[in-house]
């Protein structure tokens, strides 16, 4: 365990005295990023940030110092979360051209596990079923560990959370007799389909693309099997899985965040100066217009998170506005 403290205390000065001086961004981390067995330069990088914001140490931008400051205490809280569930359980007479009618369920799908982490929070929350819970699958436990987790959170992000993971949760927060919760979500799926062309948006596949960390490997159908028999040595590696997928939908989030949408980090904060909408830099510069067929708009460009952005106040007169005609 002191050999890890150690270990981990000489990458984080590596990084600092890196952070600290003239570099090109990218080069030199990933050449860190060799020397300490992390997958991409992306990686460690993130990882220093998360460490830095732990530590509370600001950025070492003097103008974004009250920007290190608010992501530390202000920001809203945002949280990573990825859930595995069982299958049902049918009774048929064949495996193909067959629909199932209700009385033909044996077991119902239900939720398996859970992990979730805050950003710049380097901790991770977890829990699976038990193996006698698995095999009669008894969700109530589980079901109030992410419920506490979740009430904790501003905004959830997640791959595919909007359609499949939230739906899930409800259900069973609907089945325990636990109130719903109310947060904003951040799908990194819709984010993906609405921006990109990726052959499959499959997370595995656009992070395999993106040459970032991704999902652990497992054995397919064979594992959740054996979970749903209560296999003890099974569930152990379930979980792992889970937990892997949290590092992977954080890596992803950073790479799409300049395309996201409807997440307003400056409505957490008191902080009057402009502030980018996905991750609050104060660091804006003016980069054209934005133009509609209803007016003008400056645009700006996030020196932090590359994300454009534009002002609110519309720059043409009303003179010019009563002038513009409609082509329709």
């Amino acid at each position: 365990m002191e050999e890890t403290i150690l270990q981990e205390e000489q990458i984080f000065q590596d990084c600092l005295n890196h952070y600290l001086s003239d570099f090109t961004l990218g080069e030199t981390w990933k050449t860190l990023a060799v020397k300490y067995n992390f997958n991409s330069g992306e990686e460690i990088r993130w990882w220093f940030k998360n460490q830095r914001n732990k530590r509370h140490i600001p950025s070492k931008h003097k103008e974004n110092k009250q920007l290190a400051i608010r992501e530390t205490y202000s920001s809203p809280r945002v949280a990573i979360c990825d859930i595995e569930t069982l299958p049902l359980i049918l009774m048929g007479w064949q495996l193909w051209d067959q629909n199932f009618g209700i009385e033909q369920v044996v077991a119902d799908g239900c939720m398996l596990s859970w992990a979730g982490k805050f950003l710049n929070e380097s901790e991770i929350y977890s829990d699976i079923l038990t193996s006698e819970e698995a095999k009669a699958r008894d969700t109530s436990r589980i079901t109030k560990s992410i419920w506490k987790f979740l009430s904790k959170a501003d905004f959830i992000i997640g791959h595919n959370f909007s359609q499949y993971d939230v739906k899930y949760i409800n259900t069973e927060f609907l089945r325990h007799d636990l109130p719903p919760l109310k947060f904003g979500i951040v799908d990194t799926l819709v984010v993906a389909k609405q921006n990109f062309r990726f052959s499959s948006n499959k997370m595995k596949y656009i992070n395999d693309q993106l040459k970032i960390r991704n999902k652990i490997d497992n054995s397919g159908f064979v594992l959740w099997k054996a979970c749903s028999e209560g296999d003890q040595e099974s569930l152990n590696i379930m979980l792992e899985y889970n937990i892997g997928d949290i590092g992977a939908t954080e890596e992803l989030f950073y790479r799409l965040r300049p395309y996201i949408r409807n997440f307003n980090v400056a409505l957490y904060n008191d902080i009057e100066a402009e502030q980018c909408p996905v991750c609050g830099s104060t660091n804006l510069v003016s980069e054209g217009f934005y133009m509609t067929s209803a007016g003008k708009w400056e645009s700006v460009r996030c020196q932090n998170c590359k994300c454009i952005s534009r002002k609110k106040q519309n720059l043409l007169t009303k003179e010019k506005k009563k002038s513009l005609l409609i082509n329709s």
